[in-house]
């Protein structure tokens, strides 16, 4: 029998290894010159392969959060780095119970899943962009150089319009839209925030360990404490990304107000302690001066103007009621965000093929039989930190299989 896959990046190269591992004849399609271009970026060319927590479902977001749990219980982490494993690849933890391969390499990954298509007896054509195709007597798929390529069976996974600069684009969605499939409201997600406050600037480049958390329609309050980047158009790093995924929608219809506790953990009294043992020790100094050694002076200097406290002020002259206003500030600094940045700063895509019409145990389309999707293209997205490309090796080797099998 024969089985195509549509996108060679890590859940189409998991479904072409799956199904050729259950002896189906298998052709992979990639549009571009290169195999996992995102696999090779990602974990800044390390690759976060997974996360240690990565059976735990509240990690996986989408239309239908409850979507994802039968397709990763059928693969579990367990399963995951029994796979890698089994082809080579050692794992180190990091912070956050994220999983790298202990080579630092992403190209290690890409190369030993090449490897093992090569096999298994993969066929790969690489520069075969689908540009469209036909469903009614089996599968026809024609891609932009003339060929053709038959199967009665297609997996779709040419993943989602994030990092349009490595050549995605929503041209698998399109095809399915052309079968009768839906592709719900597609969003960046994973992505830095845009902030109207200019002042920011100032502190571009900074980056610095802090609380973020911000409140939701509905009362929900969201928060993440790691590292927070300061930038020229807004703020970014893993905790904007990894809130940014549960803020986008919200973005889509208000500004959203993010708090910011430069001190994670302590409260606005226990920062007011801290500063007037500080003051009372070098009385002399200056606002300004007296945060020397505690906080960055880049980060100081335009936050004590913002918040409109004189930084030539000595500390022994500052009384308590100030000292406290300075330590809420501290502890609950709040900075306006508008927006999310483009696609092509985007980690992932919110949105995707309706679940409504995949089954979930088998990744099989409802509407058209021998189709099945994986990765990216589906509407589950999931948190900063190796849950995504979980997703894509468990939906690719559920979509890889023939009915489950």
């Amino acid at each position: 029998m024969d089985t195509i896959v549509v996108g060679g990046g890590a859940a189409g190269m998991m479904a072409a290894i799956v199904a050729a591992e259950l002896g189906e004849r298998v052709t992979l399609l990639e549009g571009n010159a290169q195999l996992g271009r995102k696999i090779l970026i990602s974990g800044n060319g390390r690759c976060n392969l997974t996360n240690l927590a990565a059976d735990d479902r509240k990690h996986y977001h989408g239309n239908h959060p409850h979507f994802s749990r039968s397709v990763l219980h059928q693969f579990r982490l367990d399963d995951t780095l029994a796979f890698f494993n089994n082809l080579g690849v050692s794992f180190r933890e990091e912070k956050r119970q994220r999983l790298f391969p202990v080579s630092d390499q992403a190209q290690s990954v890409v190369d030993l899943l090449e490897d093992q298509m090569k096999c298994l007896g993969v066929q790969v054509e690489m520069n075969a962009k689908v540009v469209n195709g036909d469903c009614r007597s089996g599968f026809v798929l024609r891609v932009a150089d003339g060929r053709s390529f038959k199967c009665d069976r297609l997996v779709l996974a040419s993943g989602g319009v994030s990092l349009t600069r490595l050549g995605a684009d929503r041209s698998g969605m399109d095809l399915a839209v052309d079968w009768g499939h839906q592709v719900t409201e597609l969003k960046p997600g994973l992505v830095p925030l845009i902030s109207p406050e200019k002042y920011l600037a100032k502190m571009q480049g900074l980056k610095i360990r802090a609380e973020v958390s911000a409140e939701m329609q509905g009362g929900r309050r969201i928060v993440d404490t790691d590292d927070l980047l300061f930038t020229n158009y807004g703020v970014s790093g893993f905790t904007i990304l990894n809130l940014s995924a549960r803020l986008v929608a919200e973005l889509g219809s208000r500004p959203v107000c993010l708090k910011i506790n430069l001190f994670p953990g302590q409260s606005p009294g226990e920062i007011s302690e801290m500063l007037a043992e500080r003051w009372n020790r070098h009385p002399h100094r200056s606002l300004e001066l007296s945060f020397a050694g505690l906080l960055s002076g880049k980060l100081v200097r335009p936050l004590l103007d913002h918040f409109g406290y004189e930084r030539e002020a000595q500390v022994e002259r500052i009384d308590k009621a100030i000292r406290w206003q300075i330590a809420c500030a501290l502890t609950a600094w709040s900075v306006e965000v508008s927006g999310p940045r483009p696609f092509d700063y985007a980690e992932v895509t919110i949105g995707g093929i309706h679940t409504d019409e995949i089954n979930p145990d088998t990744l099989e389309s409802y509407l058209v039989p021998g189709l099945y999707f994986a990765g990216e293209m589906v509407d589950v997205h999931a948190d900063l930190g190796g849950f995504n490309f979980q997703w894509a090796w468990a939906s690719g080797t559920v979509a890889g299989r023939r009915h489950g099998n």
